[in-house]
Protein backbone atom coordinates (compact mmCIF):
# COMPACT_ATOMS: atom_id res chain seq x y z
CA UNK A 1 0.00 0.00 0.00
CA UNK A 2 1.05 3.58 -0.66
CA UNK A 3 0.35 6.78 1.21
CA UNK A 4 -1.44 9.62 -0.56
CA UNK A 5 -2.59 13.10 0.26
CA UNK A 6 -5.47 14.79 -1.56
CA UNK A 7 -6.31 18.45 -1.21
CA UNK A 8 -9.55 19.68 -2.70
CA UNK A 9 -11.33 23.00 -2.79
CA UNK A 10 -15.09 23.01 -2.28
CA UNK A 11 -17.48 25.78 -3.25
CA UNK A 12 -17.25 28.54 -0.59
CA UNK A 13 -21.02 29.04 -0.22
CA UNK A 14 -21.73 25.48 0.89
CA UNK A 15 -23.04 24.97 4.43
CA UNK A 16 -20.93 22.93 6.85
CA UNK A 17 -23.25 19.92 6.74
CA UNK A 18 -22.88 19.68 2.93
CA UNK A 19 -19.09 19.82 3.25
CA UNK A 20 -19.29 17.08 5.89
CA UNK A 21 -21.38 14.98 3.46
CA UNK A 22 -18.74 15.40 0.73
CA UNK A 23 -15.96 14.39 3.13
CA UNK A 24 -17.94 11.36 4.37
CA UNK A 25 -18.74 10.26 0.80
CA UNK A 26 -15.03 10.44 -0.12
CA UNK A 27 -14.07 8.68 3.12
CA UNK A 28 -16.54 5.89 2.26
CA UNK A 29 -15.01 5.60 -1.23
CA UNK A 30 -11.56 5.15 0.31
CA UNK A 31 -12.69 2.53 2.85
CA UNK A 32 -14.81 0.63 0.26
CA UNK A 33 -11.66 0.14 -1.83
CA UNK A 34 -9.76 -1.19 1.22
CA UNK A 35 -7.97 2.07 1.95
CA UNK A 36 -7.36 3.65 5.35
CA UNK A 37 -8.12 7.29 6.10
CA UNK A 38 -5.32 8.63 8.29
CA UNK A 39 -6.62 12.16 8.81
CA UNK A 40 -8.98 14.78 7.43
CA UNK A 41 -8.21 18.45 8.02
CA UNK A 42 -10.71 21.17 7.21
CA UNK A 43 -8.71 24.32 6.60
CA UNK A 44 -11.77 26.51 6.07
CA UNK A 45 -12.49 29.31 3.64
CA UNK A 46 -9.50 30.99 2.06
CA UNK A 47 -8.91 33.41 -0.77
CA UNK A 48 -7.85 31.71 -3.99
CA UNK A 49 -4.69 32.76 -5.82
CA UNK A 50 -6.75 33.08 -8.99
CA UNK A 51 -10.47 32.70 -9.78
CA UNK A 52 -11.65 29.11 -10.23
CA UNK A 53 -15.07 28.66 -11.86
CA UNK A 54 -15.73 32.37 -11.21
CA UNK A 55 -15.08 31.99 -7.47
CA UNK A 56 -12.61 34.16 -5.51
CA UNK A 57 -12.72 32.01 -2.35
CA UNK A 58 -12.87 28.30 -1.63
CA UNK A 59 -13.20 25.86 1.27
CA UNK A 60 -9.98 23.83 1.57
CA UNK A 61 -9.99 20.21 2.80
CA UNK A 62 -6.98 17.88 3.13
CA UNK A 63 -7.37 14.10 3.19
CA UNK A 64 -4.42 11.89 4.12
CA UNK A 65 -4.94 8.19 3.37
CA UNK A 66 -3.31 4.85 2.58
CA UNK A 67 -4.35 2.68 -0.34
CA UNK A 68 -3.68 1.44 -3.85
CA UNK A 69 -3.62 3.56 -7.00
CA UNK A 70 -7.21 2.50 -7.74
CA UNK A 71 -8.34 4.40 -4.63
CA UNK A 72 -6.85 7.64 -5.96
CA UNK A 73 -8.34 7.07 -9.41
CA UNK A 74 -11.82 6.49 -8.02
CA UNK A 75 -11.55 9.41 -5.60
CA UNK A 76 -10.51 11.81 -8.37
CA UNK A 77 -13.27 10.50 -10.64
CA UNK A 78 -15.85 11.24 -7.93
CA UNK A 79 -14.48 14.76 -7.40
CA UNK A 80 -14.33 15.44 -11.14
CA UNK A 81 -18.08 14.92 -11.55
CA UNK A 82 -19.06 16.75 -8.36
CA UNK A 83 -20.01 20.37 -9.08
CA UNK A 84 -19.42 21.28 -5.43
CA UNK A 85 -15.68 20.57 -5.81
CA UNK A 86 -13.85 23.38 -7.60
CA UNK A 87 -10.40 21.80 -7.83
CA UNK A 88 -8.43 18.85 -6.43
CA UNK A 89 -4.92 17.47 -6.40
CA UNK A 90 -3.52 14.16 -5.18
CA UNK A 91 0.10 13.53 -4.25
CA UNK A 92 1.88 10.29 -3.36
CA UNK A 93 3.68 10.80 -0.05
CA UNK A 94 5.30 7.38 0.39
CA UNK A 95 5.83 4.32 -1.79
CA UNK A 96 5.48 1.78 1.04
CA UNK A 97 3.93 2.25 4.46
CA UNK A 98 4.02 0.33 7.71
CA UNK A 99 0.42 -0.35 8.80
CA UNK A 100 1.38 -0.46 12.49
CA UNK A 101 2.89 3.00 12.20
CA UNK A 102 -0.26 4.28 10.44
CA UNK A 103 -2.50 2.84 13.17
CA UNK A 104 -0.33 4.49 15.83
CA UNK A 105 -0.56 7.83 13.96
CA UNK A 106 -4.37 7.54 13.77
CA UNK A 107 -4.54 6.76 17.50
CA UNK A 108 -2.29 9.74 18.34
CA UNK A 109 -4.46 12.02 16.19
CA UNK A 110 -7.56 10.78 18.03
CA UNK A 111 -5.97 11.48 21.43
CA UNK A 112 -4.92 14.95 20.27
CA UNK A 113 -8.48 15.78 19.15
CA UNK A 114 -9.87 14.64 22.51
CA UNK A 115 -7.44 16.81 24.47
CA UNK A 116 -8.23 19.80 22.22
CA UNK A 117 -11.96 19.28 22.87
CA UNK A 118 -11.37 19.08 26.63
CA UNK A 119 -9.18 22.19 26.56
CA UNK A 120 -11.80 24.09 24.55
CA UNK A 121 -14.63 23.16 26.93
CA UNK A 122 -12.53 24.06 29.99
CA UNK A 123 -11.46 27.39 28.51
CA UNK A 124 -15.01 28.45 27.63
CA UNK A 125 -16.27 28.79 31.25
CA UNK A 126 -13.12 30.66 32.23
CA UNK A 127 -13.81 33.20 29.49
CA UNK A 128 -17.32 33.74 30.84
CA UNK A 129 -16.10 34.48 34.38
CA UNK A 130 -13.38 36.94 33.29
CA UNK A 131 -14.87 39.12 30.55
CA UNK A 132 -12.62 42.13 31.27
CA UNK A 133 -9.50 42.38 29.12
CA UNK A 134 -6.10 42.69 30.71
CA UNK A 135 -5.08 46.29 31.49
CA UNK A 136 -2.80 47.97 28.98
CA UNK A 137 0.14 49.97 30.35
CA UNK A 138 -0.01 53.73 29.70
CA UNK A 139 3.61 53.98 28.63
CA UNK A 140 5.02 52.35 25.56
CA UNK A 141 8.29 50.42 25.82
CA UNK A 142 11.37 52.47 24.97
CA UNK A 143 13.32 51.10 21.99
CA UNK A 144 17.03 50.37 22.33
CA UNK A 145 17.91 52.66 19.41
CA UNK A 146 19.65 56.01 19.55
CA UNK A 147 17.50 58.98 20.64
CA UNK A 148 15.83 61.05 17.94
CA UNK A 149 16.69 64.77 17.98
CA UNK A 150 13.85 67.18 18.83
CA UNK A 151 14.44 69.36 15.78
CA UNK A 152 15.05 68.22 12.28
CA UNK A 153 17.27 70.42 10.18
CA UNK A 154 16.06 70.84 6.63
CA UNK A 155 17.56 72.99 3.90
CA UNK A 156 16.03 76.44 3.48
CA UNK A 157 13.34 76.52 0.77
CA UNK A 158 13.62 78.73 -2.32
CA UNK A 159 12.26 82.23 -1.95
CA UNK A 160 9.70 81.64 -4.71
CA UNK A 161 8.31 78.62 -2.91
CA UNK A 162 8.04 80.53 0.35
CA UNK A 163 6.15 83.39 -1.30
CA UNK A 164 3.72 80.98 -3.03
CA UNK A 165 2.91 78.97 0.08
CA UNK A 166 3.09 81.67 2.73
CA UNK A 167 0.34 81.21 5.32
CA UNK A 168 -0.48 77.68 4.09
CA UNK A 169 0.60 74.55 5.92
CA UNK A 170 3.01 72.46 3.86
CA UNK A 171 3.14 68.69 4.21
CA UNK A 172 6.53 68.98 5.89
CA UNK A 173 5.20 71.41 8.55
CA UNK A 174 3.82 69.79 11.63
CA UNK A 175 1.25 71.41 13.88
CA UNK A 176 3.95 72.01 16.50
CA UNK A 177 6.11 73.96 14.03
CA UNK A 178 3.10 76.00 12.97
CA UNK A 179 2.38 76.95 16.60
CA UNK A 180 6.04 77.78 17.08
CA UNK A 181 5.95 80.27 14.15
CA UNK A 182 2.95 82.12 15.60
Amino acid sequence: MKRYETIFIAHPDLPDDTIDEIVERLRKTITDLKGIVVKVEKWGKRKLAYPIKKQQKGYYILMDFVGQRTVVTELEKNMKFDDKVLKYMSVKKAEKVDLEEIEKEIADAGKKEKTEDITTTEAAPAAETDPAPAPVPDTAPVPDTAPVPDTVQTPAPDTETVADTEGEETPEESSEEKEHKE
